[in-house]
């Protein structure tokens, strides 16, 4: 018996209208407990307020700045701040506190940003937002650009935004932000919750320490929902180049396209392009969703569009095509854990040649596969499994899916690892090196 090493796998989705507009949501201001006050800003300097207890928002020389109003709504109890048109504020006050004066724009309360097309520019110097415990900010039609959390550690996190609160992200973009550590365009970190909806993340990126989540990550136990947004173009030195879910978060990918993301981890168990699920309780669900020309690029990078590390990934109604990996799992790579894939498209994927396994899908481990009702099409592995790769000790079943014209040396379509006999399809075993 041969000994494996991690693996992928890879799903696409069947013909469905995806990404459906919605109707926009009601003001919930009221939900939040957040005040009634709006702060119309009416310079795009970056000016601190002169009075934080005149219940106004003005400078030094009596004009409201975003920062002035965003400190003016935290020690109100909340508010509104509304944006001028299209304009461009740069965060140009330098520095760290946790009232906002300087740096980061900290939101310790209820706060709504309607941006109105506005940009938010950190240039490079410090992150956009820093949500604090029991802050709530609404971001709404705008732009968070040039964020950088820099530095060591767990404040090394979040360049657009830092979520330690409640973040609803609306008709929004958070694009071109970085992050030392993770989360490159947003960081959420244990007990928040996290909200994106018809908007962008784009183009983000960590660094090496450890460098997981280019567009998001998630610290600990935290929810966070993605519903018909684009998550595209972002990086991450080592796991998920779109998203990134803790082995003790719950993360629902809706309706969205999660397309063109690397991840560039050497390691077998690194890589996720599109996605990555932590080993632990946690769930990652994708729901309707398109997960497309993603790649883990590692030297033994795994899982071009999904990567699974002992945890819960379930793919129902969705299009997994396209993606690549160095090592295996073009599409979806499951290390041990539980994987599931329901009505859904896994085709086109591809892998390299160390070793080059399982195009589709690859499985590492002890681990539990099931795929129903789906189509495993033209997807293509260096040496093993073309379509789907089981390993010696896993368990995968296959029920009511056609499989077809994938190709590999070995088992263009299915091939089960040495002496192994978990592999069934519609109830029949599947032998070792099938390659039927």
């Amino acid at each position: 018996m041969r000994t494996r090493t991690l693996a992928g796998a890879g799903v696409t989705g069947l013909a469905l209208s995806l990404l459906a507009t919605a109707p926009a949501q009601a003001d919930d201001r009221s939900r939040h407990g957040q005040g009634s006050q709006d702060l119309r800003v009416t310079t795009t300097k970056d000016t601190a307020d002169h009075d934080l207890g005149d219940g106004e928002c003005a400078d030094a020389w009596g004009q409201c700045s975003l920062r002035a109003a965003v400190q003016q709504a935290d020690a109100s109890g909340g508010g509104t701040v509304v944006l001028a048109k299209k304009a461009t504020y740069a965060l140009t006050l330098h520095g760290e506190d946790d009232t906002g004066a300087a740096g980061d724009l900290d939101v310790s309360s209820a706060v709504t940003i309607e941006g109105n097309g506005a940009t938010v520019d950190a240039r490079g110097e410090h992150r956009v937002f820093d949500v604090l415990a029991g802050g709530w900010l609404k971001l709404n039609h705008l732009t968070v650009t040039g964020g950088a959390a820099l530095g060591e550690g767990l404040p090394a996190s979040g360049g657009g935004v830092r979520n330690a609160g409640v973040l609803e992200v609306e008709r929004s973009t958070i694009t071109g932000n970085t992050a030392t550590r993770a989360g490159g365009g947003i960081e959420a970190s244990p007990g928040s919750t996290t909200t994106i909806n018809r908007s962008t993340l784009s183009h983000n990126s960590t660094g090496a320490g450890p460098g997981n989540g280019g567009g998001l990550h998630l610290t600990g136990a935290g929810t966070v929902h993605v519903t018909r947004s684009v998550v595209s173009g972002n990086t991450a030195a080592a796991e998920g180049g779109g998203l990134w879910n803790s082995g003790a978060g719950t993360m629902t990918v809706e309706r969205t396209k999660v397309v063109g993301n690397t991840a560039s981890g050497d390691d077998a168990t690194m890589g996720g392009g599109g996605l990555f699920q932590d080993a632990g309780s946690g769930t990652l669900t994708v729901t309707r969703s398109e997960i497309r020309h993603n790649v883990a690029d590692g030297a033994a990078g795994s899982g071009g569009g999904i990567l699974n590390d002992q945890g819960t990934v379930v793919v129902e109604r969705s299009i997994i095509s396209g993606n690549s990996s160095q090592r295996a799992g073009g599409g979806i790579e499951a290390n041990v854990g539980t994987t599931k894939l329901s009505r859904t498209e896994l085709n086109d994927n591809t892998t390299g040649a160390v070793p080059g396994n399982g195009g589709g899908l690859h499985l590492t481990g002890a681990g539990t596969v099931t795929i129903e009702r789906s189509r495993v099409t033209g997807n293509a592995a260096a040496n093993e499994g073309g379509g789907l790769w089981n390993s010696a000790t896993g368990t995968m079943t296959v029920t009511r899916t056609d499989i077809r014209r994938n190709y590999a040396p070995v088992g263009p379509n299915v091939y089960q690892d040495g002496a192994g006999t978990g592999f069934t399809i519609d109830g029949e075993t599947v032998a070792p090196t099938d390659g039927s």
